[in-house]
């Protein structure tokens, strides 16, 4: 199976200056061309919001069936890690509280409107049609390496990844993320989950979009749980920005993902790096994010009604909950921590979730891309300094060794290839304002690195 391979690097500033566009290793100096910098923990603290539509149950059970692989290289990688999950649903006038009389599109006692689940769900299948029964444990509410099998239990087929597909048709992942981490869940029911110097992963796994926070939409409407998608867009299938049956007369918009992504950068210090973001989500083109747009088509059933065009269908799949819509903000939200960065993206349409939630733990771990402080001039004669050692531009491509060679045309390696150390992205083709840098796959400097601050400097050699 292929790997995912994502690198920290750990630079140690000391030596004949103070300047801080100089760097000096064993008493020499070199002018820094371009730095950046991040953070990294060996411990981290995991939030799955998971989506409890009614279209989920399928999806819900290919992300238990998963967590083996995923819990697998999670103990690869950190010491040790919390794990939590909330759903999608907030309490709200068209979502109430479940009762004996109210099964569908209500909130359940654990689980929702930012309270961490602590049922265990099981699925007995009917056809296409899934049947959930539930245990609750209290224990379960944060998993460790102590009792993942809460998370998902293999033989007994039953965890919190399940958690049922009543759930309110107003789907508010981010903002039940929030609520879930905040003082008021963290230091009561929620308690015992975030830990001040360790990792913050939130993964949100959902086949619909993002719906802002309770009351930013007009929920007594025909228009159900789509009228998200209008506000998402800000502006309606007939190219309105309110809707016509909206008394209060809001406008689309909802809480922008930059609020929610400050919020969770707060959390951590501000301190780059200490939050991941991972949405698996209704995705158009893998290739080319810019293809997921929401867009109308008119139902002309027994009811004409604007609906949704969905983004994606799963592969050979042929029941009825084989597609995803376009998760617009939960893209958005990824995109907002970087794209291969500290944001990360994959699509749900798809009918085995291993590979994808491995090689999110991979992510998690280590940083792909390093966003420069400023663009580099394109040259060969700069290298990087890593941990107080110079990094040649070539190296041969030895896992765990820095041998250095002369190019591509080299044939000097003893084992492997001589390739490039590390490419470099400038700011058209990175999208960033100081281009990125990406290291060759044989080098492994989170290998040097567990915990603390990392920093990245290109250098011009002497």
């Amino acid at each position: 199976m292929k790997k995912i391979i994502v690198l920290f690097l750990l630079v140690s500033f000391y030596g004949c200056s103070e300047d801080p566009e100089q760097v000096c290793i064993e008493g020499t100096c070199y002018d820094v061309l371009s730095q950046a910098s991040s953070y990294v923990s060996n411990s981290i603290d995991i939030l799955f919001v998971v989506d409890n539509s009614g279209s989920m149950a399928g999806k819900q059970d290919q992300l238990g069936k998963s967590f083996s692989a995923f819990a697998t290289a999670l103990e690869e990688r950190f010491e040790d890690y919390h794990i939590a999950v909330v759903t999608t649903g907030m309490k709200s006038g068209a979502c109430p509280s479940c009762t004996t009389n109210i099964t569908k599109s209500c909130t359940n006692e654990t689980g929702e409107h930012g309270r961490f689940q602590d049922r265990l769900g099981h699925i007995t299948w009917d056809g296409d049609y899934a049947n959930f029964d539930f245990i609750s444990d209290p224990t379960c509410r944060v998993v460790t390496r102590n009792n993942k099998e809460c998370f998902y239990d293999i033989a007994q087929e039953r965890g919190i990844a399940l958690v049922g597909t009543q759930g309110c048709g107003f789907e508010r992942g981010l903002a039940a993320m929030k609520r879930a981490l905040s003082d008021e869940l963290l230091g009561d029911y929620n308690a015992g989950f975030l830990r001040n110097d360790a990792m913050l992963s939130v993964i949100v796994i959902s086949d619909e979009d993002d719906c802002g926070e309770v009351g930013e939409v007009y929920e007594s409407t025909l228009d159900g749980g789509n009228i998200c998608y209008f506000a998402a867009k800000e502006v309606g299938p007939e190219g309105e920005t309110v809707h016509p049956d909206d008394p209060n007369e809001k406008p689309y918009q909802l809480t922008s993902v930059e609020e929610y992504r400050d919020f969770l950068v707060k959390l951590k210090g501000n301190r780059p790096g200490m939050v991941k973001f991972t949405a698996i989500t209704g995705v158009a083109d893998m290739n080319d994010l810019s293809t997921t747009t929401i867009e109308y088509e008119m139902n002309t059933g027994p009811i004409n009604r604007w609906e949704i065009i969905t983004a994606c269908t799963a592969p050979g799949c042929t029941g009825d909950y084989c597609f995803a819509f376009p998760g617009t903000r939960y893209l958005a939200m990824a995109q907002a921590f970087g794209l291969g960065i500290h944001g990360q993206v994959d699509t749900i349409c798809q009918d085995e979730f291993s590979y994808t939630m491995e090689c999110t733990a991979g992510f998690m771990a280590c940083q792909e891309k390093f966003p420069m402080s400023k663009s580099l001039p394109v040259s060969d004669d700069s290298s990087i300094v890593v941990n107080n050692i110079l990094i040649p531009k070539y190296t041969c491509s030895v896992h765990g060794q820095i041998v250095t060679c002369q190019g591509p045309d080299d044939t000097s390696c003893q084992e492997g290839q001589c390739v490039p150390s590390w490419t470099y992205q400038t700011p058209t083709e990175s999208g960033l304002e100081g281009g990125t840098i990406t290291f060759a796959e044989h080098l492994l400097p989170c290998d040097l690195v567990s915990d603390g601050e990392i920093k990245v400097s290109v250098i011009t050699q002497k």
